[in-house]
């Protein structure tokens, strides 16, 4: 399970840009991202990089959705295991419906641990970003190629 940066990154440049851009940040070469992540949207025109920065923008706004429901997604399930054991329902019933509501919170839970945790992924997203930002206001001031 990957985070939602993580799905984002290895669509906009490849799932081998994005192992090489990971392993780049273990040895400190942040400047050698920027450079590559620069000279690929340079290539882009004003519309596409706009695009681009919509769905960066989007991409993080469901990251940090992720985590900001996590809360009333960890309630409900205390909620509804509460409401399970002390219906007074044959156990027989209960057990395979508590079991269902875990695993269905599991997936919630590292869902939410991997998105809140995906400290390389958020360097890397930062660096996109700063990219795309230089890019485009280059483009505005008419600067830019």
């Amino acid at each position: 399970m990957k985070s939602v940066l993580g799905k984002l990154l290895e669509q906009e440049f490849g799932r081998e840009r994005y192992h090489i851009y990971t392993e780049k940040l273990n040895k400190r070469e942040s400047m050698d991202i920027f450079c590559d992540i620069y000279g690929n949207l340079r290539e882009q025109s004003q519309e596409a990089l706009n695009q681009a920065l919509c769905k960066l923008l989007e991409c993080i706004q469901s990251s940090i959705r992720i985590s900001k429901n996590f809360l009333y997604i960890s309630i409900g399930y205390l909620v509804t295991i509460a409401v399970l054991i002390f219906m007074n329902a044959a156990w027989f019933l209960v057990f395979p419906a508590v079991a269902a509501v875990t695993v269905c919170y599991l997936y919630k839970f590292l869902e939410f641990v991997r998105n809140r945790y995906c400290d390389k992924d958020v360097r890397i997203v930062l660096i996109y970003k700063i990219a795309l930002f230089h890019l485009l206001e280059e483009g505005c001031t008419g600067d830019g190629t």
